[in-house]
């Protein structure tokens, strides 16, 4: 069986955002990681053999984890997810700073130390941007940018990009957040948020995920 440490970083990160495409969309393409992760689709297709030789991934309808590759990238992001949520809930940092601190949080905490973060957190089912710690389970909705006019509540912000969650920031769109869509133009959503009326674009609309309250 394949440990943590025989992964470099580069691939550690690749398993997770097949996990996080699974989770989000139900399967991962090639072009999802190339757009993800800005890089030429040689470097990619390299990357995806060597997971593939390694018996982490295997390429079903497009990429798919193995219950190997699942684990440890489970084992991963709820490290991360953890982490985002002590730094953001006991020590008061925000929401980008803590995404970026956790990526390098993830990789130390042995698993005796992540049960008891787990446990002073309070067992949180989510990290600060609306995604389940693996093993918890958040219903999934609609994205803002494809619904009509009504009252809804954020569940998460999607991608977990710095520019995305400044401009979600901006317009307080926190997950557990009730806001209500006012409409749209193909370009703006119209919101209100807290009293408030911001017009989001449509590339961020689609990066929040909301249901019916």
């Amino acid at each position: 069986m394949k440990s943590m440490e025989d992964l470099s970083e580069p691939l550690e990160n690749y398993i997770k955002e097949i996990y996080e495409l699974e989770e989000i969309r139900g399967r991962a393409k090639v072009t999802d990681l190339i757009e993800a992760f800005q890089v030429s689709p040689g470097t990619i297709s390299k990357a995806i053999s060597k997971l593939e030789k390694m018996g982490l991934i295997e390429r079903k309808n497009g990429l798919k984890l193995t219950p190997e590759g699942k684990s440890i990238a489970e084992r991963l992001i709820r490290s991360h997810r953890l982490s985002e949520r002590m730094l953001t809930d006991m020590l008061g940092l925000d929401w980008i700073r803590s995404h970026e601190i956790a990526h390098k949080l993830e990789h130390i905490w042995p698993d005796d130390v992540l049960e008891i973060i787990d446990s002073k957190l309070d067992k949180p089912s989510t990290c600060p941007h609306g995604h389940p710690i693996p093993g918890r389970k958040v219903e999934l909705g609609a994205l803002l940018s494809e619904v009509g006019k009504g009252k809804y509540k954020v569940i998460m912000i999607i991608r977990e990009e710095e520019w995305i969650l400044r401009e979600a920031e901006r317009a307080g769109l926190f997950p557990g957040r009730e806001i209500e869509v006012l409409g749209s133009n193909g370009e703006k959503v119209y919101l209100r948020v807290m009293g408030k009326e911001y017009a989001l674009s449509v590339s961020i609309a689609r990066e929040v995920m909301i249901s019916d309250r």
